[in-house]
């Protein structure tokens, strides 16, 4: 071999040298980087997640592990027909196959069973693009309104409570039939009713019987002047 081909062969090999520690340090930045966006995401209290446009997942944070009950090496390469139930996949899958469509953010509300029980979410979910600008993935974060949904039905319960109430003291307003002499009211078909049972039916007032002066006086004479004197 010649001095020259030995000089070219020697310059080869530090140039592939360099080249494998440019790629060994690329590798390890990759990898700093990678890391660095996991723990950021790690420590985002709402449950975030990537899928790609066939709907596997690619990436999610802690939370989200949380929510689906399933750990991270779990998800990767999976579908949410692997993780959660067929009703609750068949929501996912529709929203973003919606998204995809359409090109543009958009929020859900979805209702989702887990193991504490059932649980309101305001999804927001967003395409991403590849190099050639087609949408190549599926971005989306959580914020569980449970809490804030579970008051505003509450409230709603309340509401109609009150409204039925107002519906049943309204029941004796207007003009009510009864007889000058009996003292009986007659009802929306036609019948007499005694003033008490009217009354009992049309309200949740309640009766305690007892006599006025003027009656006892009436009815019970002797008895009155007894007491009275």
């Amino acid at each position: 071999m010649s001095q020259k081909t030995r000089q070219e062969l020697h310059q080869k090999i530090k140039e592939l040298e360099l080249e494998c520690n440019q790629l060994r340090q690329e590798s390890k930045n990759a990898a700093y980087r990678d890391k660095y966006i996991r723990d950021i995401l790690d420590n985002i209290p709402a449950p975030i997640y990537l899928k790609d446009a066939q709907g596997n997942y690619k990436r999610v944070n802690k939370k989200y592990e949380e929510l689906a009950g399933v750990k991270l090496a779990d998800i990767v390469g999976k579908n949410d027909f692997d993780i959660f139930p067929q009703p609750v996949a068949e929501l996912f899958q529709s929203q973003d196959k919606e998204v995809i469509q359409q090109g543009i953010p958009l929020e859900f509300e979805e209702t989702v069973p887990l193991a504490d029980g059932i649980h309101t979410y305001i999804t927001s979910k967003f395409p991403l693009h590849g190099k050639d600008g087609a949408i190549s993935a599926v971005g989306g974060f959580c914020t569980d309104i449970t809490k804030r949904k579970l008051a505003e039905d509450a409230k709603e319960e309340l509401i109609i409570q009150l409204q039925k109430a107002q519906e049943e003291v309204n029941l004796l307003s207007g003009l009510i039939p009864i007889c000058a002499t009996c003292k009986k009211i007659r009802d929306d078909n036609g019948y007499w009713n005694r003033m008490e049972s009217y009354i009992s039916s049309h309200s949740k007032a309640e009766f305690s019987h007892s006599i006025c002066p003027d009656c006892a006086q009436k009815s019970y004479p002797d008895l009155y002047k007894e007491i009275t004197e």
